[in-house]
């Protein structure tokens, strides 16, 4: 094993890719070493990429990009003789869920409800991903004399064994998968002999690290990179921003004894363009830090008022930027701590001033309006055509309706919910049979799906049926999210 460390900048991704180059060019492909870079699954695309720029074209047959999950399967599919079926944090929800109805009365700190569903699911995933097993957190109860601490683990040891019960033969749990492939990894061949480059990893897991000490053992070279100015814990971690680094490196030479020709420090730093960038890399978190002794020409600090002129000044310096120095929108970035904040105001203001802008952030899956759309059609379902999920589904904008507002008041007026929806019939005004055809364009789709619903068995065969549902032609869905796109 060999570490390859240095501070951010200083082109430990770059040497990984300059050592794959010189691998590759050694033999001829066939007698070549098999190469694998390993990194985190969010990084594995740009790794590809880089890949393919830093070989100049070469042939790629023996170098790959991998995560440790894509490892993983390649292993069990290998090795292990029952092929079970994964289940993902949905699956395990309903079997968290059945379990606390099933032990509520033995529960002395959860109760029945969503938000400890989540929170005894991330939990059982910390387990899992620090390999502590039922057995250990057994032990682990019986050792406990603090009554509320041991009271805590003991729900937890309930939930979790009963987790691992309803999976234990039928299921693969995600989370075990780096166990797995540690355990089988050696049975496989698969990676016997083998060059491993594992880079932009922050840290590892404990499961991370099983799996580093077998590749170890069966692989001809491996090569870690590590940000970290140095090897040796020698500050508190208050003082040292490497600190957690420098632990995961006393980790791996626990794994494996790594001799000083095996630590390789990269102590040039490349990737920033001027000296006061270089000069705040270097002392930002240090104590005591270093005045920067020169001209400042390229970092410049400006105080705003409240967070909209912040932003107001900002887009004004992108417009300059743009028109006045030859950059592009794509050239600037701009990074927030607080996204939340921020990002709607971004929105406002850089629409004022022309200036497009992708904002990288996660939203709540229940916020897609074809999600949406889908779960007001089960409320309505199972709901009985309540008044309240019948108005939430046309509201989505995708159900196709003349005037909600009117249909709404209309409704209201007379009193329609339930079965009214769909047995009676909307003429309950003289001279005004508008109504009567609106009630068609919006009851008789949905009794056709559910009709249809009625006759199937499994969850697929509902999925397709709500699938040719949302792709008729005369929901025009499609139309009107493109409109939306526009």
């Amino acid at each position: 094993m060999k570490i390859v460390y240095g501070r951010a900048g200083t082109g430990k991704s770059e040497y990984v890719f300059s050592q794959i180059k010189k691998l590759n060019g050694v033999n001829e492909p066939l007698e070549q070493p098999k190469i694998y870079i390993v990194t985190p699954e969010q990084f594995s695309f740009t790794a590809e990429k880089r890949l393919l720029e830093s070989l100049d074209g070469e042939a790629t047959v023996n170098v790959e990009v991998l995560s440790f999950e894509r490892m993983a399967y390649r292993v069990i599919k290998e090795t292990v003789e029952d092929e079970k079926i994964k289940i993902g944090k949905s699956e395990k929800s309903m079997i968290v869920y059945d379990a606390i109805a099933k032990y509520q009365k033995e529960l002395t700190f959860l109760g029945k409800s969503l938000e400890n569903v989540d929170t005894i699911i991330t939990q059982i995933t910390e387990f899992k991903k620090h390999n502590i097993t039922v057995e250990l957190l057994e032990k682990q109860v019986e050792e406990t004399k603090n009554q509320y601490i041991k009271a805590k683990l003991n729900d937890m040891l309930i939930m979790y064994k009963e987790l691992e019960n309803k999976i234990e033969d039928r299921f693969l749990d995600e989370n075990d998968l780096l166990t797995i492939l540690a355990k089988n990894i050696e049975n496989s061949h698969l990676f016997d002999s083998a060059i491993f480059f594992i880079d932009e990893f922050a840290g590892f897991t404990k499961q991370e690290y099983f799996v580093i000490k077998e590749l170890d053992k069966i692989a001809k070279e491996v090569y870690i990179t590590v940000c970290s100015d140095d090897l040796k814990v020698v500050k508190s971690p208050e003082a040292d921003i490497f600190y957690d680094n420098k632990q995961n490196i006393q980790t791996l030479c626990q794994i494996s004894e790594i001799e000083k020709e095996q630590q390789i420090h990269l102590n040039k730093t490349h990737r920033f363009k001027n000296d006061e960038l270089k000069h705040l890399e270097e002392n930002f978190f240090s104590i005591p830090y270093k005045r920067y002794s020169g001209e400042n020409e390229n970092i410049s600090l400006f105080l705003a008022e409240n967070p909209y002129n912040e932003i107001e000044y900002v887009a004004s310096e992108i417009i300059r930027l743009v028109r006045d120095q030859d950059y592009r929108f794509k050239d600037i970035a701009v990074i927030c701590n607080n996204l939340e904040t921020y990002s709607s105001l971004c929105k406002a203001i850089f629409e004022e001033y022309d200036i497009p802008v992708f904002i990288d952030d996660k939203k709540d899956i229940t916020q897609n309006a074809v999600i949406k759309y889908v779960l007001a059609i089960f409320d309505i379902f199972t709901k009985n055509w309540s008044y309240e999920s019948v108005f939430n589904y046309l509201k989505t904008g995708l159900a196709v309706v003349n005037n909600i507002y009117e249909v709404e008041n209309y409704c209201l007026k007379w009193g329609i919910k339930g079965n009214k929806f769909y047995k009676d019939v909307w003429n309950y005004e003289k001279n005004n049979n508008n109504y009567v055809e609106e009630q068609k364009i919006i009851v008789q789709p949905l009794l056709e799906l559910k009709n249809r619903i009625k006759r199937t068995k499994t969850a697929k065969d509902i999925s397709l049926e709500l699938y040719r549902f949302l792709t008729l032609e005369n929901n025009e869905i499609k139309i009107k999210l493109e409109k939306r796109r526009k």
